[in-house]
């Protein structure tokens, strides 16, 4: 059952007792979501959000979050264009559950749609992205947060399409075409980096056509950048995809020819891990749009619309030699499939989560103190 506002705001006042609202709104709407949470006005003008976790699995990732906001130091924060929320406060309500205070980050989501050739959001977008890639990955182990290399990512990643196999509502092709994209080695010669890791319109905002902030993340961790483009490359809006990823190379000079591949294939997956969270809630309805999905996208790729996934399918700048692991990549990828499956994904990874705090309408200040 969803928690009220007005207790949110009162939980709100114990994590920061220094802070008086005015106004609170409700950013969870009804029963949905992981979380609980409100946009509180404070007497001074300035805005905040309270979140409280729903269920175990959205309370580890708020643990995960924190610790990597507290990564994500003043030093780094400097060299991103665009704000990172802090943590003003944090308090248990009478469960034990943690509930954390931040400052609220201005903006409104970053549909894909609006990322048109030669926009001014479409650069800024690439901008944004390209400078969570160049964060240096000693922020992500001195915070003890995951360090993948591609053969652990190709583990993950053959494991996820096991589960998704497994469901048996897959329709042939398209599983077809995963395990072969996954075992093209020419695809998976890349060198890893920072990534966001849950970047999707919601999480990454904007204002006056710049990006103003980035929200959730719990997924922080170094590992494949396409993984970043995943909700781009999903739309289908190719044009836009190719100039955006144009304009990210303008930024960073060390991407692989298999860039585009992979961040279609992972769009295509999550449609797969769609389909295993409906499954695993057992929420009927997700499963059914799951599945509805899946078999349109498998009538593309039967009648040849859609392309295959290769090297060399889009804009890539030469990756030195010297920053991939070839035989390590190809070791994996030629006994993957041909072996027991790796170990399987946990629910937990696969849970969907969402951490975004949704822009909403802003309150209009009051002058009566809530809280």
């Amino acid at each position: 059952m969803a928690k009220s506002p007005l207790i949110l705001a009162a939980l709100a006042k114990d994590a920061a007792p220094h802070l008086d609202f005015s106004q609170v709104k409700p950013l969870t709407a009804g029963t949905g979501g992981a979380f609980d949470s409100a946009l509180l006005t404070a007497t001074s003008g300035d805005h905040f959000t309270i979140k409280l976790p729903r269920n175990a699995s959205a309370g580890t990732a708020l643990e995960v979050e924190l610790r990597a906001l507290s990564a994500l130091t003043a030093e780094v924060r400097a060299k991103l264009p665009f704000e990172i929320t802090q943590v003003v406060g944090e308090t248990r309500e009478t469960t034990g559950i943690r509930a954390v205070l931040f400052k609220f980050v201005y903006g409104d989501p970053s549909n894909p749609a609006q990322l048109s050739v030669g926009s001014k959001l479409a650069d800024s977008v690439a901008r944004a992205i390209a400078a969570i890639h160049s964060i240096d990955r000693q922020v992500i182990d001195n915070a003890g947060l995951p360090n993948l290399s591609i053969a652990e990512i190709l583990k993950l990643r053959i494991s996820e399409l096991d589960r998704i196999a497994a469901t048996g509502r897959v329709p042939s092709a398209l599983l077809t075409r995963w395990e072969t994209a996954l075992e093209d080695v020419s695809i998976f010669h890349f060198q890893t980096c920072v990534i966001h890791g849950g970047l999707n319109a919601d999480s990454l905002l904007n204002l006056d056509d710049e990006v103003s902030g980035a929200l959730g993340w719990s997924s922080l961790r170094v590992s494949d950048p396409a993984e970043d483009f995943a909700w781009i490359f999903g739309t289908g809006l190719h044009e836009n995809n190719d100039a955006l990823l144009r304009s990210y190379l303008s930024y960073r000079d060390v991407v692989d020819h298999g860039f585009k591949a992979r961040a279609i294939l992972y769009s295509e997956l999550e449609l797969g891990r769609w389909l295993l969270h409906g499954i695993a809630i057992s929420d009927q309805a997700i499963i059914d749009d799951a599945v509805a999905m899946l078999s349109v996208l498998a009538d593309e790729v039967q009648s040849g619309s859609i392309s295959k996934l290769a090297a060399g399918t889009g804009p890539a700048a030469v990756l030195s030699s010297s920053l991939i692991e070839p035989d390590v990549v190809e070791d994996y990828a030629a006994t993957a499939f041909a072996s027991p499956a790796a170990e399987p994904v946990s629910n937990e990874d696969l849970q969907y989560v969402d951490l975004q705090t949704k822009p909403i309408e802003l309150p209009e200040k009051s002058d009566n103190e809530l809280f």
